[in-house]
């Protein structure tokens, strides 16, 4: 299945400059946002949203075509 994925700040660094903090990549069948976060070397405490949704979940499972975005995850006072 195939999965987009779209980066910000410094988490862009994970991928080529020329992708511009975006990719499509090729994910097995039952990939969950976990196998993602790893295969893209993020950080534990990353945000993400699955389909512009706020996700909290790392173990949801991916769907061929999802989006998936990360951001850093900020500060606290």
């Amino acid at each position: 299945m195939k999965v987009s994925v779209v980066l910000y700040s410094y988490l862009r660094d994970k991928l080529p400059a020329e992708a511009k903090g975006q990719a499509v990549l090729e994910l097995q069948e039952g990939a969950r946002i976990a196998d993602l976060i790893a295969r893209l070397d993020l950080p534990e405490r990353v945000l993400f949203a699955l389909n512009n949704q706020i996700e909290g979940e790392a173990s949801r499972e991916l769907r061929d075509g999802d989006v998936v975005r990360f951001f850093r995850a900020g500060a606290g006072g």
